[in-house]
């Protein structure tokens, strides 16, 4: 589940440490026991709190141990921690830091009004003084609301002039976007094989810092025929540069307008999950839910619930 936190570290961690950074992470990685059936195996770091698995189909494993008798994988998401550990059924492609940082997203679609991609701290600063305010500035590999700094005035940018000389210092750049207010989010799933299979798309719930809540399935999709349209393009270059599985577009609706592609996820994501299980979803509040409330010592701030 940390795919673009190894993509923008170039981690080098183990599959065990890797998952341990942050806990979203440790949580996160029982997702595949709500839909694998029986004769699938799961391999976690950690054993759930007692009676998580009793309603599960799914074997569990742990990464230490070793593990026979199946004669496939499927993941998340393409991670060299995971080729490292086992063999992978597509190669990973040579490009696909590429493909899954927002750069590739903002140069193979169209723009805010006002937006730019930024080369250097010079540049943000010239950016800074046009246009109206709030500003976003996004990194290239930033999810979940995070990666992204919201400046509510010039002054603002001493705050963060750290951060950004950070981010240029790693050889990335950053993307600068007016603050625009939004109607709605959403999103469209597929699967990348020989060419892109639409598998559907679903009604999002973000905080206004851009944070996942929710996911909602069988909502009406303004604009959704036009979307299709423009993600045709980018999708072409994702299949011809060798990408093989799931992804997902996210897009949205300001001042009904259509703004196409927000980013791409080179993942599955939780639309894809509310797909599988054909329900609604919300990854807020933390008590009982779908996945553990806690490992050994640690408990867990959020809960993914059924709505």
């Amino acid at each position: 589940m940390n795919f673009e936190w190894e993509l923008e570290t170039r981690s080098t961690l183990p599959l065990k440490e890797a998952f341990s950074v942050h806990p979203n992470f440790l949580q996160l990685q029982f997702i595949p026991f709500l839909y694998a059936p029986e004769g699938d195996g799961v391999v976690v770091t950690h054993r759930p709190p007692e009676g998580y698995l009793e309603d599960k189909a799914a074997r569990l494993h742990l990464f230490d141990e070793e593990i026979t008798g199946y004669d496939r994988i499927e993941t998340w998401g393409w991670s060299e921690a995971i080729k490292r550990w086992t063999d992978l059924p597509y190669p990973i492609p040579i490009k696909l830091r590429e493909l899954a940082s927002k750069v590739f997203a903002f140069t193979h679609s169209p723009h805010l009004p006002g937006a730019k991609l930024l080369h250097h701290r010079e540049e943000v600063e010239e950016w800074l003084q046009t246009g109206s305010y709030p500003k976003v500035l996004k990194t290239c590999f930033g999810f979940a609301g995070r990666g992204r700094f919201i400046l509510e005035s010039p002054e603002y940018f001493a705050k963060i002039q750290k951060d950004v000389v950070t981010v240029f210092e790693k050889g990335q750049l950053l993307i600068g976007e007016p603050w625009v207010n939004r109607e709605m989010d959403f999103s469209t799933q597929w699967m990348i094989d020989k060419e892109p299979i639409f598998l559907g798309a679903t009604r999002m719930e973000n905080t206004e810092r851009g944070s996942y809540c929710k996911t909602f399935v069988g909502s009406e999709i303004p604009f959704l025929e036009e979307h299709l349209e423009c993600v045709k393009v980018p999708l072409k270059h994702i299949c011809d540069a060798g990408y093989r599985g799931n992804l997902g577009i996210d897009a949205m609706i300001y001042d009904n307008t259509l703004h196409p592609i927000v980013e791409i996820n080179l993942r599955k994501t939780m639309g894809w999950l509310a797909l599988k299980l054909q329900h609604s979803l919300s990854y807020e509040n933390k008590g009982a839910g779908l996945l553990p409330t806690h490992l050994e010592k640690i408990t867990f701030p959020k809960q993914l619930k059924l709505l």
